[in-house]
């Protein structure tokens, strides 16, 4: 059985143009309403259309992957930063009606949910789902609220460049990041994960209502339990957060951590590496040439690696908290997630330091795990 994203577009209130396509791997279904040029609405099925040209390009997302079965609509996912998300829905949960009238299979036919969205919608965007909880199998009556008739989402795919292996058991994080100010790099507003089934993987991340005048990133990787097997170079710039476009994202090969400077690299090669990868952002301008003044003061290389994974940026990136900064600067360090054991290690040297990161990383660095 097929699994159908059900994504629902309305325009000016209830209007019905039915079609399907095929996206991100799996069938999706668009419900596109229509009326005629004196405003009534097109009873399904019915033969009057406004032409092409008439028809406004706004629609309201719901943004959930589903499977029809006998007894409603399962959903399987939930995009991030979407309608359903927002509403509550979670996967696992099953829609069972549309302001009453079942959906999924019924008696054998297809009673398909963005068909009955779209006729039941009302002219301000309200419906009514009666869901079944994955939770305790209760049914609750969820109200769903469409705001402003556009879809905002970021889609494209998700490529590795050659020479990466990856199992079936991987999984890609994408993540659309806000980086405004400096100490916001990497502070993810949206975030989704997916298995990695195929390559290119085709992914689609709905995003919220966002402050226009910020500035946007998207980024991604993949991981095998906790493993870092490939990761972009630095995130790519995302034009704007109003409307739909396309990003594909490449990722190279995850770096085989080093406690130390990697032999052979020329230090200006192995700081600029150390700010991509620990910080996940590109250089700035001069910033390559404020750490080789320490080398110039006489100062180890490996006194710059402690400087970058002590730095405040990398501290706010994970909300100022130690446990979560004990465990990135593992991972950075090593490609992989402590374990509890690690993990129960790694506070203690940091509480044992005082929270001086500096000490902190330079006892991890000497004395590793």
């Amino acid at each position: 059985m097929h699994a159908t994203r059900a994504i629902v577009a309305i325009e000016n209130g209830r209007r019905i143009l039915l079609g399907w396509a095929l996206v991100a791997g799996c069938l999706t279904a668009t419900a596109q309403g229509v009326r005629t040029p004196d405003g009534a609405p097109v009873a399904a099925g019915g033969a009057r259309y406004l032409p092409p040209a008439q028809v406004q390009p706004g629609r309201y997302v719901l943004g959930i992957n589903v499977r029809n079965t006998p007894t409603g609509v399962e959903i399987a996912s939930v995009n991030p930063g979407g309608v359903g998300q927002r509403s509550g829905l979670e996967a696992g949960d099953v829609i069972v009606a549309v302001d009453g009238m079942q959906v999924g299979y019924v008696g054998g036919r297809l009673n398909d949910l963005g068909d009955e969205i779209a006729r039941r919608v009302d002219g301000a965007g309200r419906v009514t789902l009666l869901v079944r909880n994955r939770r305790d199998g209760g049914l609750v009556q969820v109200p769903i609220q469409f705001n402003q008739a556009t879809s905002r989402a970021v889609m494209g795919r998700i490529l590795v460049q050659p020479g990466v292996a990856v199992p079936g058991s991987a999984v890609a994080t994408i993540r659309v990041l806000d980086v405004t100010h400096p100490q916001w790099q990497n502070v993810a507003v949206v975030q989704g994960q997916s298995a990695v089934t195929a390559l290119p993987l085709p992914y689609r991340i709905d995003l919220p209502v966002l402050p226009p005048q910020h500035r946007y990133a998207i980024d991604a990787r993949i991981e095998d339990r906790g493993r870092l097997l490939a990761q972009m170079q630095a995130p790519v710039m995302l034009a704007a957060v109003d409307r739909d476009q396309q990003a594909d994202l490449t990722l190279a090969a995850g770096a085989v951590p080093a406690v130390g400077p990697t032999p052979g690299l020329a230090p200006r090669d192995q700081v600029q590496r150390w700010i991509q990868t620990y910080l996940g952002r590109p250089v700035r301008p001069f910033e390559t040439e404020i750490w080789l003044a320490t080398l110039q003061r006489g100062r180890p290389l490996t006194d710059v690696q402690i400087g970058i994974l002590s730095s405040n940026e990398l501290f706010e990136r994970q909300g100022r908290n130690r446990d979560a900064y004990v465990a990135e600067v593992f991972r950075l360090v090593y490609g992989a997630l402590p374990n509890p054991a690690q993990y129960a290690d790694l506070r203690a040297r940091y509480d044992r330091a005082f929270g001086v990161r500096q000490r902190f990383v330079e006892d991890l660095l000497r004395q590793p795990r």
